[in-house]
């Protein structure tokens, strides 16, 4: 078993902080979104109109902020994913149940930001394409994912023995991770998939524009992170309450064993004191020490050995009238 004490490491010291820091640096990304970072190009208007003193002549796209949010929460879903698949192949390479448990909670973390992924990229695709889905390559993909994570928690809940859900989910996680890199890079595969390239080789991003996503992606990691290490540090703890109530049964349990044997152990010697003293002959001992059964008399056999002796005499009587009868007469 594990031991019931577990030190605290630097990054569960740290994990608070992150998770503030990481609140902050979110927040500054919002902040500038919609203050510093500017509206993206659309479809040409019929006629020019004059906003904030300037002369424009293309939709602005309003919706398209919601990327600075929608795509730092995508790329931390598939961060955490691969440590739910690292994690997979640790333990099966260990057995270590840790392993298990690190992999589940990463696999928790990346369902939390798959949903806010989901939800936000729905109210993107509503206002731009006018419609709540649409089964574009990387939507797709996503969905896909999203149902592989359900389906990790799923498989785990339907199986009992400990061992096996451990083994089977590690490698459910793993295949289901697959499916991250290939929604990732889905756009890129299939050109003509409608989904905006954010990521480009080209830095496709203004200054403005590229401070605010920086601060999104990195506040959302940092986020994901200390969500992490605190989930993790709350199951240990649990864990550790769990061995130590199975220790202390398993020492009630030895304890009421040896009670009993005690108990059992008294009752036999009362009893053979008990027995002892209307047989004398307990007081003996066998040959080995303990003490030896009672011996009965055998009446049926003096009976019989008497039985034989009269016969005997009545023989001798017969065969000789002139012998003496009794003792006295023999005498």
């Amino acid at each position: 078993m594990p031991p019931l004490a577990k030190k605290t490491s630097l990054a569960d010291r740290l994990a608070p902080v992150l998770l503030v820091l990481g609140a902050l640096l979110t927040a500054a990304d919002i902040i500038l979104t919609f203050t510093v970072a500017p509206f993206v190009q659309g479809a040409e208007l019929s006629e020019p109109v004059v906003i904030a003193g300037q002369v424009v002549t293309t939709k602005l796209l309003l919706t398209q902020k919601i990327f600075y949010l929608h795509v730092p929460v995508a790329v931390t879903s598939f961060a955490a994913m691969f440590f739910t698949a690292f994690y997979g192949v640790r333990f099966l390479m260990t057995k270590d149940r840790r392993y298990d448990l690190r992999a589940r909670i990463a696999t928790t973390v990346a369902l939390v930001f798959i949903l806010a992924t989901m939800v936000s990229g729905d109210l993107w695709t509503r206002f731009e394409w006018g419609r709540w889905w649409v089964w574009e390559p990387r939507l797709t993909t996503y969905f896909i994912l999203m149902l592989l994570v359900i389906g990790y928690f799923i498989l785990r809940n339907a199986i009992d023995d400990p061992e096996r859900r451990a083994t089977f989910a590690a490698v459910f996680g793993i295949v289901a991770f697959i499916d991250a890199p290939i929604s990732f890079l889905v756009t890129r595969l299939i050109p003509s998939s409608i989904h905006p390239v954010v990521f480009r080789t080209d830095s496709g991003l203004p200054p403005k524009m590229l401070i605010p996503f920086l601060l999104g992606l990195f506040g959302m990691l940092m986020v994901a992170f200390a969500l992490y290490r605190i989930a993790l540090a709350i199951n240990e703890s649990a864990q550790v309450v769990e061995d130590l109530k199975e220790r202390l049964e398993e020492r009630d349990a030895a304890r009421a064993a040896a009670a009993a044997d005690a108990a059992r152990d008294r009752l036999m010697a009362a009893a053979g004191k008990v027995t002892g003293e209307k047989n004398p002959s307990y007081g003996s001992q066998s040959d080995n020490g303990s003490p030896a059964a009672p011996v009965a008399p055998d009446r049926a056999g003096a009976a019989a050995a008497g039985s034989a002796a009269a016969d005997q005499n009545a023989a001798c009587s017969e065969a000789d009238p002139a012998s003496p009868s009794d003792d006295s007469s023999a005498q």
